[in-house]
């Protein structure tokens, strides 16, 4: 049964005595405030839940408050409100739905209450005007596109329990300078810092088991990147386009470099292959103008499956390989093809 209580209209579950925040039939304009309960026919219902859609699409609506009873914010709830410009939520709340404040262009901070436990796929998507985001202590994966699209975001807090990072969870937020990334973290998916231009450095726990593709893809400002033990290969550009980055730090366990790995690092002059890589993928070097030494560190040539550079590079940069090695590159594929050949002093 479908109530409408001071304008709002609440889908009323008498076995339970909850109540649902439902699609109003005109829009939500100016000030919303949920209560915690609300009365119909003389009982008492908790408002536990905003439905899917309820307020989508609503350009006029202000700001919002939660009741403290509210639970869960439904897929894309508050999509599109261009004018929202405050969220209050409830210590209640325990999900936000996929896309649920997708495209709230006025939106500037979120914090949530600390017993969240999911905050949904793209939820603040495409939020231009988003500064700060306060997640919660009990948050375990940070969804793909959460924050993707999010210009002006300049401070995330994330808290100790996150143990990935979705795909594209921070693509184009090209005002984001520094994160702290949790101790626990296990995983970076694919494209998830793509575009943080104004991204100078990432500290990236040793918990850390793998970093997927295009993971730092455009990050123009990054300068240094530091590969942790646990990940023992360096996927297809994940550092392509950092074109200000001077020093890679890669350990002795790294057993691949992806295609296009350091696709046009302009800035990069020196870098070292560790000894157990197998394989160098295609195009992992092109247009790395400024490299001048490439030391790899291996016995026998890796693999290569076409070239790993392009002309300029290996007319330029010398390649250091180790002592006894120089034959052996000589005469492999793709190695060949390097002018300056030398053997590590």
């Amino acid at each position: 049964m479908i109530t409408k209580i001071d304008n709002i209209p609440y889908l009323l579950n008498d076995a339970e005595g909850t109540a649902t925040v439902t699609k109003n039939d005109i829009p939500y304009e100016g000030r919303v405030v949920i209560p915690a309960t609300v009365k119909s026919s003389g009982k008492e219902y908790k408002v536990t839940e905003i439905l899917d859609e309820a307020f989508a699409g609503c350009t006029g609506l202000l700001s919002v408050e939660l009741g403290g009873l509210v639970e869960s914010i439904g897929i894309s709830a508050f999509e599109g409100c261009m004018a929202l410009a405050s969220v209050a939520f409830g210590e209640a709340l325990h999900i936000v739905g996929m896309n649920a404040f997708k495209g709230c262009v006025s939106l500037v901070e979120v914090v949530f209450p600390p017993r969240v436990l999911v905050i949904g796929r793209g939820a603040f998507a495409g939020c231009k005007s988003l500064r700060n985001a306060f997640l919660p202590d009990m948050l375990i994966n940070i969804e793909p596109s959460l924050f993707d699209g999010c210009t002006a975001l300049e401070r995330v807090s994330v808290g100790d329990s996150v143990e990935s990072i979705g795909e594209y969870a921070f693509c184009g937020c090209s005002s984001l300078r520094e994160l702290q990334l949790p101790c626990g973290l296990l995983s970076v998916e694919g494209w998830a810092f793509r575009d943080c231009t104004a991204m100078e450095s990432i500290d990236l726990p040793s918990s850390l088991a793998s970093v997927k593709k295009g993971a730092f893809w455009g990050c123009s400002s990054l300068k240094s990147f530091t590969l942790p033990v646990g990940v023992n290969m360096l996927d297809q550009g994940v550092l392509a386009g950092c074109s200000s980055l001077q020093s890679v730090q890669l350990h002795d366990g790294v057993l691949s470099i992806g295609y296009g790995a350091f696709y046009n690092c302009a800035s990069l002059e020196s870098i070292t292959i560790p000894p157990a890589v197998v394989n160098v993928g295609d195009q992992a070097f092109r247009s790395c103008s400024s490299l001048k030494e490439l030391h790899v560190g291996c016995e026998a040539a890796p693999m290569c499956s076409g070239d790993i550079a392009d002309a300029a590079v290996y007319a330029a940069a010398t390649l250091v390989v180790p002592r006894g090695a120089v034959a052996e590159y000589g005469f492999a594929r793709i190695w060949e093809k390097f002018a300056n050949v030398i053997e590590e002093e």
